[in-house]
């Protein structure tokens, strides 16, 4: 690769989740009459922001993807934006998340590349587990949720994105991973004549001979369960039937119509009075 910053982008092509989906015997299916894939979000904006770092200090982008036929067209996505290389690393059956990290991190080894770009999490499976294995092959700093980044020369600082809009702010430096969110990047807009030239555009293949992963075998893919509704508990000391309603109702009491008292100042005193105490928030008069 060139002088200057060596970034590589992981990509990742997936069925499109705008597709209405269909089930039959058994199996999710696209209703479509041919799959329609594409990149990720997360993956696009790791890819656009390369580019851009790429822009702004000099060298090249490496873009690499796993995978059987449908990885040479994310990858053609990917030199129609501007990288300059694309590895296509075929496989005769399906990695998991280990075993594509494994492979990619053979790969990336021979190019001594300083940093490595890829989504956070995949549009399909989601487990997160691709950058985190990635790092550990290369040796490298994992930094995973990155919204922002500010480079200057081999040195990074990094804005992560934690729970209920929390942010961190951390620094490290390369060689380093990035795990990035969607927010990262807006990607560029694509030209017709780009996408054109990049049908004409050399794919390097390399045949990875990855066997299953040691120590991790996948037992099931579930989709997301919804969380019930939090709703009160009914008091104890109410009847049967009041409990049973509380319960039916989800804790919703209707509002009770109230009244006014009218009258001398000690009447009205009085009359409050009762009604506290008949409520239970007052003692009776001793």
């Amino acid at each position: 690769m060139s002088p200057g910053l060596r970034i590589a982008v992981c990509v990742k092509q997936v069925l499109d989740t705008g597709v209405p989906l269909a089930v039959a015997n058994g199996a999710v299916r696209q209703e479509a009459p041919w799959p329609i894939a594409r990149v990720g979000a997360a993956e696009r904006a790791a890819l656009e922001a390369a580019l851009r770092w790429r822009e702004q200090m000099g060298g090249a982008v490496l873009a690499v993807s796993v995978g059987q036929d449908e990885a040479e067209a994310a990858l053609r996505l990917c030199l129609a934006r501007g990288a300059e290389r694309a590895v296509h690393i075929v496989r005769a059956d399906r990695l998991d998340a280990v075993g594509s990290a494994s492979a990619v991190a053979r790969v990336l080894a021979n190019e001594a590349v300083d940093l490595v770009v890829c989504g956070g999490a995949s549009g399909d499976g989601a487990s997160g587990l691709f950058p985190a294995v990635l790092a550990a092959e290369l040796d490298a700093a994992l930094l995973t949720a990155v919204s922002g980044v500010r480079l200057e020369g081999r040195h990074l600082e990094v804005e992560r994105r934690l729970e209920r809009g929390n942010r961190e702010q951390v620094s490290c430096e390369l060689p380093a991973v990035l795990a990035v969110e969607p927010v990262l990047a807006e990607p560029r807009y694509i030209s017709v004549r780009a996408v054109q030239a990049a049908r004409e555009r050399m794919v390097e293949t390399v045949h990875s001979s990855e066997g299953p992963s040691p120590g991790y075998d996948l037992l099931a893919l579930e989709p997301a369960k919804p969380r019930p509704k939090r709703v009160s508990g009914p008091d104890a000391r109410l009847s049967a039937m009041d409990r049973l309603a509380h319960l039916v109702t989800g804790g919703v009491q209707q509002k009770q119509s109230g009244g006014f008292t009218e009258g001398a100042a000690d009447q009205v005193a009085d009359a409050i009075l009762r009604y506290l105490q008949d409520k239970g928030f007052v003692r009776g008069r001793t």
